[in-house]
């Protein structure tokens, strides 16, 4: 059996708010929303009303959001949990330097644009709902003569 794709869905506090990071910030792209009060799809963004959930993409990284409420009526088990943690999610981009003037002042580099022992461009950044966001690039590996770390 062969996995086709990876599509992680992240309990958020505002789903409005995270799809603007990740679309401002990011540059990712609203696919659809589910408004809360309605359950009615929404696919313009911004949205003009609040959110249950949400799809974004970019290239072929796509991420669903939702919130606690929406989550937990389809998977009680996650109603008490905590938002964020220990999730790292591992995106690469074919130019990290362009990504990171994209941040900017917009979220705090958690590590800096780095090049790691095996020779990728490598930041890590936290979203607004505590999730690790690492990005990393793989550029030609001759003549890089940057910091080297893990």
């Amino acid at each position: 059996m062969t996995m086709t794709s990876l599509s992680p869905t992240l309990m958020v506090e505002d789903v409005n708010r995270t799809v603007h990071f990740y679309h401002e910030v990011l540059g990712f792209t609203f696919v659809w929303g589910l408004a809360a009060a309605a359950r009615t799809g929404v696919t313009d963004w911004p949205a003009s009303v609040p959110l249950a959930m949400a799809l974004v993409e970019n290239g072929a990284a796509r991420l669903s959001f939702q919130t606690r409420s929406f989550m937990a009526s389809t998977l009680p088990l996650l109603a008490n949990e905590r938002i964020g943690g220990s999730l790292v999610l591992f995106l690469e981009c074919d130019d990290l330097d362009a990504l990171c003037d994209r941040i900017g002042e917009h979220a705090p580099f958690l590590k800096a644009p780095h090049t790691t022992a095996h020779g990728d461009r490598q930041c890590s950044i936290e979203d607004p709902d505590g999730y690790i966001l690492t990005f990393a690039t793989r550029p030609d590996r001759a003549g890089a003569d940057s910091e080297i770390s893990a």
